[in-house]
């Protein structure tokens, strides 16, 4: 078991209300025997392990292994109180540098290129921000946004993953406004981690699933079938859609319905515009399909952010090329290969296909 964090602390990636669920292993409904479930907590959310098909070997201890993958993560990358990540943001904070592991380098360097894909709608390096919002805290309920002198100020300093200095394994900023939150892409490396543990074990079908966003691991029955998966309405959490997920897919959900708060009768959720300070106010929700799970969810951040205006642009530079997006009206935008795999199993208005 991974080592408790104080109380209030536990959530490195904190999440909400699940934003999918698996309905089924495959199109035709009805439940799956499983040769594996393993339910923990971790990454601020529940944890379902469930493997299908173990290939032979040792079911339970894939299982573990996986669990290990996440726990390890869970420790290592929380923003302010993390092994890894709080020492590091304290550094940059200083004006210093540190050691990291070949895992943070890696996520780093990647989440760089998403940052530059996505014209800085997805950005890591808005720790401050968080904080400054509140939304990184665990001790009550949010009352107020942050005077705009405030946000005005970040602004000004625009931090970003452009400013890192990665030479081997020491990462340095030539800005120290740069705070490191991995929020918007965590679960995603969290997801690789346990998938590549459980195919090490030598599973042949499972999904991992991290408080509703899943990566899968082949296909249940010898790969006859996709994992259906439920995408929840962001209003009312009942299944808006289901998606059929292929062979080693990752579906991952943003939403604004995870954390959020009113003030003056306007409400203001989590997911930050880096280039405003604010709230995205476009979108309710993005689901991504990508076979990369970290794309997937750096991308479904970006996304959301870029909102139906410039969702589709964005996600063709992102190399995404499925993706559903529901706007604040709640009419819904999805791209042509999204489309071959949702079926909407509530009435909606408005559906366009691009």
């Amino acid at each position: 078991a991974s080592r408790a964090l104080p109380p209030g602390r536990r959530a490195l990636l904190a999440l909400g209300a699940l934003a999918a669920t698996l309905l089924a292993a495959g199109c035709g409904g009805g439940s799956e025997p499983a040769a594996e479930r393993l339910r923990f907590n971790a990454l601020g959310t529940e944890i379902e392990i469930n493997i299908a098909e173990a290939g032979g070997g040792d079911a339970a201890a894939a299982a573990q292994a996986a669990r290990k993958e996440i726990e390890a993560i869970h420790e290592a990358w929380h923003p302010r109180y993390g092994a890894e990540l709080a020492p590091l943001n304290e550094r940059l904070a200083a004006g210093e540098g540190a050691e990291v592991s070949d895992g943070l380098v890696e996520l780093l360097r990647q989440a760089r290129e998403i940052e530059r894909a996505s014209g800085g709608r997805f950005n890591p390096a808005i720790g401050g921000l968080i904080e400054l919002w509140g939304f990184s805290r665990h001790d009550g309920r949010l009352e107020a946004p942050p005077p705009r002198e405030e946000v005005e100020a970040w602004l000004e300093r625009a931090p970003s993953l452009a400013d890192l200095r990665i030479e081997g394994n020491r990462v340095s900023s030539r800005n120290d406004a740069v705070q490191l939150d991995l929020g918007g892409i965590g679960k995603g490396y969290a997801a690789e981690r346990a998938v590549e543990a459980l195919r090490g074990a030598g599973v042949e079908a499972a999904v991992v699933n991290l408080g509703g966003d899943l990566a899968t691991l082949g296909r249940p029955e010898a790969g006859a079938r996709p994992w259906r998966i439920g995408v929840r309405h962001p209003r009312d959490r009942a299944i808006l859609a289901t998606v059929r997920a292929q062979a080693d897919e990752a579906v991952f959900t943003s939403g604004d319905y995870e954390r959020a708060f009113k003030h003056e009768d306007r409400r203001y959720h989590h997911i930050l515009d880096p280039t405003t300070g604010y709230p995205a106010m476009g979108s309710r929700s993005v689901t991504v399909v990508h076979e990369d799970p970290v794309l997937a969810d750096a991308a479904a951040t970006a996304l959301f952010i870029a909102g139906p205006e410039a969702a589709f642009t964005v996600a063709e530079r992102l190399g995404v090329r499925r993706m559903l997006l529901i706007d604040r009206d709640g009419e819904a935008w999805q791209t042509e290969a999204m489309a071959e795999r949702t079926t909407f199993e509530q009435p909606m208005g408005r559906i366009h296909t691009e």
